[in-house]
């Protein structure tokens, strides 16, 4: 079997269509999956792209997220802007035939991802065909094989938005393509597609400015060229590059660069503790960068286990001489130098090493502010080094060892392409993603609140007592694992509140609003739901004749609020007269009844007031005067409980 496995890497008749078969099946369960995450920003809920071709105008001339927010005071300054039109007119394009399907959208990403694939296929083989004939079929189709089954890439092909990483990557093999072909051919036009193609990578996302070094770095090590040569095929990339830094200054300038973000669920290098967030020191900020890109390097080996979220604080802030950070640092170090000292006798390993330590730094928050710590689909570019040293590792196995090297190569594509099927599953819906991410995050300030905001957009369409309690029951462990991870989150904090009201549990409810209203105190809306929580936590202590005093404060808390509301002069009222103090509870039912002269419950609870105080003649006149308002008033007293005994 092993020499069969070296004579078929050596015929690349097969190669190109296994690949894409491979790719379209390994992704094919994702065809039924629905819109999840971002989905909503670049697409579901992108008014431009819902403009379809009437919205291209208005994609390329805001922030790629504009559209979803649509309000200039909104989240679109996110930590360092987004300009990648490319996609979105993709989507706006497909708009009028398709529609909110997901099943369309989904299926581009997998086709897309096949045309991918073939492409990696073509750049390996075309870049060791000059220096390494021998080992072009073979490195190009492990190299492309190993990267259509890789784990890491669930997140992109399975999310819609992950089309702008595909697409990034494969416009920018093409352009690597047109490079290599115009040292063969020396025409022009090379160069101009060279251009063409870089421009869309770039504009697609801007993890493309990877092959600004990459294609150079490519030619020098493996081709027979000059500099001269070298320079004059990197010059279309550098000006596709300009023009996106021209353009996109014009339409969102640089300025979102230099605003550095106080919220820890876009700026990773805040310290929380208890009630503060300070920032972290420089030593603790490289423990998170070296930390992440040790886990990133972790996960190219043994990607398990997976969550799209790598919010604060399931990746925590520590120093960079801790255990994981430190050898993480030693580590790419020591890739690097490899790379450098290797480059003459092993140029595909120390390709490799670049091809995968370059991408990573790009994404480790060490240049530029990424928002997040790491996220998988950061990894999509820097897994193509990964592969492709994976690949050579195999291939010179397979010359002293095949029959391991058929072995390992088998029980990696079988343990790949499992994870990757049944990953796949956890992309089904926003419900399936965050109820299996967040035990993988346990720490996530992110993940948790994500979960609980999805159950209370299900509890606001339930129309069912039942389900709406157990969805309630389901989200507030979730909103209270978020604010005890992050006490100053205020929305958590907001909604916590608004679950406990929806409960009627009042005191939880007024307590957690109290909270918000520390952090943001003109929250107008929780005002009036505060206001409604003391009267009704009163309400209910008076009527069950339970600790007066505290009813009684908290009604004059809510009166305070709203001085004209009848139901808690009412209130009050009754926790005076359950406390005998007959006078004041008398003078708030006269004030509720002037509010509401026509209410007959609040005119019998003033007689029965007479009643209790001594005052027997008025107090029938009183009730008389009810049941003149509502002759069917002793009914209702029958089978109702009364207000207070």
């Amino acid at each position: 079997m092993s020499s069969f496995l070296v004579a078929f890497l050596n015929q690349s008749k097969w190669h190109r269509i296994i690949l894409f078969c491979t790719a379209i099946l390994i992704y094919a369960n994702t065809i039924n999956n629905d819109f999840v995450l971002d989905d909503n920003i670049v697409l579901k809920k992108n008014e431009y792209v819902k403009k379809g071709f009437s919205g291209i105008k208005d994609i390329l001339t805001h922030d790629s997220f504009k559209g979803f927010f649509m309000d200039d005071q909104s989240g679109v300054s996110v930590t360092g802007g987004r300009y990648r039109p490319l996609t979105l007119v993709v989507f706006a394009m497909l708009y009028p035939a398709f529609g909110m399907n997901p099943m369309y959208y989904h299926l581009l990403n997998i086709l897309v991802f096949g045309l991918l694939v073939i492409t990696i296929y073509q750049l390996v083989s075309k870049l060791l065909s000059t220096k390494f004939p021998d080992l072009a079929n073979p490195m190009a189709f492990l190299t492309a094989l190993l990267f259509t089954v890789h784990p890491i890439h669930t997140e992109v092909v399975s999310n819609v938005k992950g089309l702008d990483e595909i697409s990034s990557l494969l416009f920018a093999i093409l352009a690597s393509l047109q490079s290599i072909q115009y040292l063969n051919s020396r025409k022009v036009n090379n160069l101009i597609f060279s251009f063409f193609f870089f421009a869309l990578s770039i504009f697609s996302k801007e993890s493309a400015i990877n092959f600004l070094f990459l294609i150079p770095l490519g030619l020098i090590l493996f081709k027979e060229t000059n500099w001269k040569s070298i320079l004059l095929v990197t010059l279309p990339i550098v000006t596709a590059l300009l023009c996106y830094i021209a353009i996109r200054y014009k339409v969102i300038g640089f300025d979102n660069f230099s605003d550095v973000s106080r919220d820890v669920l876009t700026n990773p290098f805040l310290r929380i503790r208890g009630a503060n967030v300070t920032d972290a020191s420089l030593i603790e900020r490289l423990g998170m960068i070296f930390y992440s890109l040790g886990k990133y390097l972790q996960l190219m080996v043994f990607p398990h286990p997976l969550t799209h979220d790598y919010f604060p604080l399931h990746v925590k802030l520590q120093s960079l001489f801790s255990s994981i950070p430190f050898i993480s640092l030693l580590l790419i170090i020591f890739l690097i130098i490899l790379a450098v000292v290797k480059r003459k006798q092993n140029s595909i390993l120390s390709y490799g090493i670049i091809a995968l330590v370059l991408p990573l730094l790009f994404i480790s928050n060490l240049f530029f502010p990424m928002g997040t710590p790491m996220g998988e689909r950061f990894a999509f570019t820097a897994s193509l080094g990964f592969c492709m040293i994976a690949a050579y590792g195999i291939n010179y196995l397979l010359q002293s060892k095949p029959k391991i090297a058929f072995g390992l190569l088998s029980l990696v594509l079988i343990l790949y392409s499992a994870k990757t099927f049944s990953r796949n599953f956890d992309w089904k819906n926003e419900y399936a993603l965050f109820s299996k991410d967040v035990q993988i995050s346990s720490n996530s300030i992110k993940a948790h609140s994500e979960l609980a905001y999805h159950l209370i957009d299900k509890i606001k369409n339930s129309k069912d007592t039942s389900t709406t309690n157990s969805l309630i029951a389901e989200a507030l462990p979730h909103l209270e694992r978020t604010i005890q991870l992050y006490p100053k989150h205020a929305n958590a904090i907001y909604l916590t509140g608004n679950l406990y009201y929806l409960k009627k549990d009042y005191d939880k409810a007024a307590t957690n609003y109290e909270k918000y209203l520390d952090l943001v105190p003109t929250g107008s809306d929780v005002i009036r739901n505060l206001q409604v929580c003391y009267r009704e936590h009163g309400r209910q202590l008076a009527l069950k004749n339970e600790d007066l005093d505290k009813a009684i404060d908290l009604l004059m808390r809510s009166l305070k609020i709203k001085p004209n509301d009848a139901r808690v002069l009412e209130s009050l009222g009754i926790a005076y007269g359950a406390n005998k103090e007959f006078d004041q509870s008398i003078d708030f039912f006269n004030r509720a009844i002037k509010l509401e002269p026509n209410n007959a419950m609040m005119i019998v609870n003033l007689a029965n007031t007479y009643f209790k105080k001594g005052d027997k003649a008025i107090a029938t006149e009183t009730m008389k005067a009810a049941y003149r308002l509502d002759p069917s008033i002793g009914g209702k007293l029958m089978n109702m409980q009364k207000p207070y005994n």
